[in-house]
Formats: structure tokens, sequence, C-alpha cells
């Protein structure tokens, strides 16, 4: 779908961190936990290209669909997203990417970093046995934990400075929730650092583990081959190709990415 949207809310909820709802007359297509929008300014062109946000929060009537959007202000076009306000529009292309598996019967540990909670949320909506580890720089960074504990989510905190929950990597805390004598997955989206690192537990444990990449992307669409990783079929194979993070992932088994 390629549309234009009307801004519903766009308000700060924590330092740098603002929510933002859109809504988008008319069908929509279905929208699964870890797809993710292209963003564009209409009507300008500084920046010219369109930045990609993961799909917080999506619920949909027979006229309209509202989505939610969660965001961390780093550069020229977040600063602007940030300047709008409601009945402001904004064009979006969605649902982009393929989102998470679904794996029933298993415990999700789902681990965060920066930004990296917004793809989980609609997740854990349907994934009751889940636990969240979120890690921040500092307390005034950490956002909308709050949804996630009205879910009955367990949720546990890290800083960098100690500032709230555990002073530390957000990734010390994985082998404090997992529990051996209970099948598990480990989910991970944030920095590439958090995510090597939280493979490396997964892998020292035995545990499968997919993550959600944050590559930047210029067209979303998988045309201008701007985010591409590389990417074994074969987890035996010392054999490397390449894929697309735009079309083929966000979301990817860690054991075939090359780290």
């Amino acid at each position: 779908m390629h549309g234009t949207g009307i801004i519903i809310d766009n308000r700060q909820i924590a330092e740098r961190t603002f929510r933002l709802a859109v809504s988008v007359p008319g069908e929509v297509p279905p929208i699964s936990a870890g797809q993710f929008a292209m963003l564009r300014l209409p009507h300008r062109s500084d920046p010219l290209l369109g930045r990609p946000l993961a799909v917080y929060r999506f619920c949909r009537t027979e006229t309209v669909a509202m989505f939610e959007f969660v965001y961390l202000v780093v550069g020229k076009m977040t600063a602007r997203l940030a300047e709008l306000r409601p009945n402001d529009p904004l064009e979006i292309w969605m649902p982009l990417g393929n989102g998470f598996k679904e794996d029933d019967g298993l415990h999700h540990i789902l681990v965060a970093g920066g930004i990296g909670q917004t793809p989980f949320l609609m997740f854990a909506e349907q994934h009751p046995n889940t636990t969240l580890l979120y890690g921040a720089k500092t307390a005034a960074r950490i956002a909308c934990m709050e949804d996630f504990e009205q879910l009955g989510i367990e949720v546990h905190l890290a800083t960098d400075d100690g500032s709230r929950g555990h002073h530390g990597a957000v990734t010390e805390l994985i082998q404090t929730v997992y529990r051996p004598d209970e099948p598990a997955k480990i989910i991970a989206c944030g920095p590439q650092p958090m995510l090597h690192a939280t493979f490396r537990i997964a892998e020292s444990l035995g545990l499968p583990c997919d993550v959600s990449l944050e590559s930047p992307m210029s067209c979303g669409l998988g045309i201008c081959f701007g985010c591409v990783v590389e990417y074994r079929s074969n987890t035996n194979s010392d054999e490397w190709d390449y894929r697309r993070t735009c079309v083929d992932g966000p979301v990817f088994d860690a054991y075939r990415l090359k780290w």
C-alpha cells in the first residue's frame, strides 16, 4: 500500500523519543508483527528519501486504519518528523518486509536495545509467554514499558549508567530469565553489537535466535540493494550470499548471518 496518512498525534514520551499515530483511509493489507513502513514527508525534497519505522501498534475499522510508530530523533528526517502536528499529511508505504515467525509453545525472550522495543509490542500481544529485556543509555530514554506491562509481560530493564534497573548491558540479563526446563527462543532488535552479543549467548545456550536488523535503507522495496547483509542458506556451509534487509528481512535467523 502506498498512500497518504493523516497524523492524529505526535508527542514526546521520553528523552528524544516520540510516539506517532497516523490514520489511513480505505482498505489496508494485514500487518504482521515485525513488519515496517517507509515514511516520507510529502511535498519536500529535503530529506528526499523516506525512513523505515517498525509498526508499533495497528488497528482498523471498515473505513480507516490507525498505526502507531515510536521513533528516536537522531537525524534530519526524524527531527522534522517530530515537528509535525495533528492533521498534517504523511506519505507512507506499508506493510514492508517479513515479520516474526510463529513459534507457539515457546518461552520467548525478547532482547531490545535503544529503540529496539518497537517491533515487539504486536508480537507480545500474540504471545503471552514472553519476557522482555530492555536496555537504554539512561532512565530518561526508557519508553513504552507500561504498554508491555499492561499485557502481563514480564519486563526487566538495564541502563548503561545504572539509573534504572540492571547497571550494565541488557544482554547480561538473558541467563537470569532463561529457564532450562522450558523450550525457549531468543529474539532481538537493537544496535549491531547488542545483536551480536545476544546471538553468542543464544549459541552458547543452544537456543534458536532471530534478530530484527536496523540496517539503513533508501527505498525499502528491494530496488537499490543498499541494505544487503551477508547470509548463508545452510548453516553448515561456508558459502555466503547476500540478502536485502528490506524484502528478505528485517527478521533473520541469527545463525545464518555473518557476524
